[in-house]
């Protein structure tokens, strides 16, 4: 174990500490992902403030190195953020910082809705509390938010640059428009799934898992308007004062104590608030209530001999307050008492334990009582210790070599000793950087789903790899270029390329590194970065349907990329599923719980040479299909990523009806209308939610509204029989309607002529 201790007297102090071994916490820990992550050892035992003066110290605080400035709101947003950021460049920042310093569980109250305690006092929050303390942090910096309407979650958007963005630091949730730049709202989502599918859902140690993300898209039910913000949630501060004798512990020890109404959360630290009151002269100086006491050299005794005596302390810490215990030693017969407001006194046990008094699913404590009471010939020694839960990320943690430690207070006046504990070892050699192999030195390399390839590592048994625009990689580009190699199909593998196509853009730079962790959890240095620029066309802009109603028929148009190769040819996918994801071969999809993964065709449709082609129409060889999507291709044959979603109107009758029918024969018409089979959806059962299936598909009804009596109209099938007689020669009119169940009405009208069969 080793130690530093430092006398502070003056309102700053900075002082060094220089921490020997090969590891420490932060090397140990995993990224901090959805779930709970990984700590595989920790080199930091306690840190001890202690009030050893004469006087009160007022909201003593510490840093080192600059980091974890979380006393107030208002702090921590100005030590994220900088006035010469843009809008977008503050809210980018504030969420990486959110969704870096949580993980996935709650205390089931409003406690983790207050951004200052989520982050100091637990570190961990649900959907419904992460919505509220990110969206405190974006209003704290003056950025508009709007509330989320997702099925079964919870969320927040952000408002820059004229319109909402959906950045959900609970599920690590941000997903580009096609342009691979915009994050996306909630309505981009529910409009277009297949933004969210070929996303990463709920972070780096989540598996890259296609169904997941199916899933994830099924809960970006509604586009249609939305209004609404949040609240701003708690104002909590880490204001606290210390009196003489009195200390604040942190600790990263977890001793198992927490307040919340549930299972204790995976991971938490226990500290200390320890007080040792002077009974002195001044002892009634720093309680709240003394009856019957004087100070004497031995300590404090009776004024009258005949009566009891009472002490009784206020303890508050900016800490919520999760167990303790109370010592007094004298020649007494004294009683304790504990009480949350000073009023109900409950009596502690012999042994001072205060854990029976502060369950974990009892109201969250930060002030507190204590008294000591009864008959004492003199009192010598009191003692109050109170278990205090901390969120492990905000602990001031020392790493190894030198650590500058920063220490202020509001204090006229202060004498604060610090301790610090922690350990060291030698015994783990962290693995090498990697050195990165292709694509590197600003090299161009075709496609848009590079092979990122590094040398192997000697004993490395994973590898973290980010990829972005800035070369200085302070933000990766979107969750889906985070990975931990071992959540990938690239398991046990120096290499990885994104699992979808045209996620990156043609001509502009990309930088990447990698780093390795050994087997004992530690992690080693990162590369150099590297970058690259990609060799493809740009994703087709402006795809749109123009239908032509007198002819029944459809044509997709769109417009030439200027960014990247030139096209030379254009792919046309289309498919009924809304949100569709463009395939060359076969494939499946999730549809739900009960049905799985189901087989599906490509979904390739049609090539041309120029910028639009017919789709819809009675054309045996027209795709007649209610979503579009376009793919580019240069002269190599090097394909672009799909376009943004083409959705005809629906329903839309595309067959041609006859011209004539003969009388005394039977004249078949089947009515042909565009038809949408919905998409993977979520709706609630009850209290049960996320009861995902394929839903909001169209359900044609065919209505005959016009027509002689010889015509009939399946419903249901839409077959349209004509059974005239001689008695019909000449011209009728009909008038059929076809509707789709989702409020959409398509009509045609049509004369036929019913002619003689005429000689044999």
């Amino acid at each position: 174990m080793r130690e530093h201790i430092e006398s502070v007297t003056n309102p700053q102090h900075a002082y060094t500490i220089r921490v020997g071994g090969t590891v420490d916490g932060e090397s140990m820990r995993d990224p901090i992902g959805y779930g709970a992550y990984q700590q595989h050892w920790e080199n930091n035992v306690e840190l001890a403030l202690e009030n050893i003066g004469d006087s009160e110290v007022v909201n003593p605080r510490l840093s080192i190195d600059g980091r974890r400035r979380w006393h107030s709101l208002d702090e921590l947003v100005d030590s994220i953020i900088d006035p010469s950021m843009t809008d977008a460049e503050k809210a980018r920042a504030l969420w990486e910082f959110a969704r870096r310093h949580r993980y996935h569980s709650t205390t089931a109250d409003d406690e983790v809705k207050d951004t200052i305690k989520m982050l100091n006092i637990y570190g961990y929050t649900l959907c419904w509390d992460e919505a509220y303390t990110v969206s405190n942090l974006w209003q704290a910096a003056g950025l508009p938010v709007r509330r989320g309407v997702p099925h079964g979650h919870c969320t927040t958007e952000v408002g820059y640059d004229g319109s909402f963005h959906l950045l959900d630091s609970d599920e690590h949730l941000l997903y580009l428009l096609r342009d691979n730049e915009t994050v996306a709202s909630e309505e981009d989502l529910a409009r277009d799934h297949d933004l969210v599918k070929r996303g990463h859902a709920y972070g780096i140690l989540s598996a890259e898992n296609r169904q997941r993300n199916e899933s994830a898209a099924a809960l970006f039910v509604y586009d249609g308007p939305r209004s609404g913000g949040r609240p701003r949630v708690g104002n909590h501060r880490m204001d606290c004062a210390l009196r003489p004798g009195e200390a604040l512990v942190w600790q990263w020890a977890d001793r198992g104590k927490y307040h919340g109404y549930g299972d204790p959360p995976p991971r938490l630290s226990n500290g200390l608030w320890r007080f040792t009151p002077r009974l002195d002269a001044d002892f009634a100086r720093w309680c709240v209530d003394a009856d019957n006491l004087q100070s004497t050299e031995e300590g404090l005794v009776p004024t009258d001999a005949t009566r009891p005596v009472r002490l009784v302390y206020r303890l508050q810490t900016p800490y919520v307050i999760v167990g303790g215990r109370l010592t007094c030693e004298g020649d007494h017969g004294m009683q304790c008492a504990y009480a949350r407001d000073g009023h109900d006194w409950h009596v502690v046990a012999p042994d001072g334990n205060l854990d029976p008094h502060i369950p974990s699913d009892s109201p969250a404590t930060y002030t507190c009582y204590v008294r000591f009471e009864g008959s004492v010939e003199h009192l010598k020694h009191l003692a109050i210790e109170l278990d205090l839960q901390m969120a492990p990320l905000s602990l001031p943690a020392l790493h190894v070599g030198d650590n500058s430690v920063y220490y202020e207070d509001d204090s006229a006046g202060r004498h604060v000793r610090l301790t610090h504990r922690w350990q060291e070892r030698n015994d783990l050699v962290p693995p090498a950087a990697p050195r990165l192999q292709a694509p590197i030195d600003g090299q161009s390399t075709t496609g848009t789903q590079p092979l990122l390839r590094w040398e192997t590592v000697p004993a490395a048994d994973d590898y973290h790899i980010e990829l972005g625009t800035d070369s200085a990689m302070r933000y990766v580009l979107s969750p889906v270029f985070e990975k931990l190699i071992s959540n990938t199909p690239f398991a046990g593998q120096t290499q990885w390329s994104p699992p979808e196509n045209g996620q990156l853009n043609p001509g502009t730079p990309y930088f990447w590194r990698v780093r390795a962790r050994s087997a004992d959890g530690l992690w080693g240095p990162w590369s150099p970065t590297a970058s690259f620029v990609l060799s493809a066309p740009g994703v087709p802009l402006d795809v749109e349907l123009d239908a032509d109603w007198p002819t029944r028929t459809m044509t997709l148009y769109w417009r030439a990329n200027p960014r990247g190769n030139a096209p030379v040819r254009y792919v046309v996918y289309a498919s009924d599923e809304r949100g569709f994801t463009a395939r060359d071969s076969a494939h499946e999809i999730y549809c739900g719980g009960a049905i799985g993964l189901q087989p599906q065709p490509a979904n390739r449709v049609g090539e041309c040479d120029g910028l639009s082609l017919q789709v819809v129409g009675p054309q045996s060889e027209a795709a007649n299909r209610s979503y579009y999507r376009v793919v580019a291709l240069d002269e190599r044959g090097t394909a672009s990523g799909p376009s943004d979603l083409a959705a005809a109107p629906r329903p839309f009758i595309f067959s041609r009806p006859p011209a004539k029918a003969v009388a005394g024969a039977t004249t078949h018409y089947r009515v042909q209308s565009l038809v949408g089979d919905g998409d993977l959806r979520c709706i609630s059962d009850g209290p049960h939610r996320y009861q995902a299936a394929i839903r909001d598909a169209d359900a044609l009804c065919f209505l005959l509204d016009e027509g002689p009596d010889f015509v009939e109209l399946d419903a249901q099938s839409g077959q349209m029989t004509l059974r005239p007689a001689e008695r019909h020669l000449g011209f009728h009119t009909i008038t059929l309607r076809v509707q789709n169940g989702q409020g959409g009405v398509d009509v045609q009208g049509f004369d036929i002529e019913v002619v003689s069969e005429g000689p044999k």
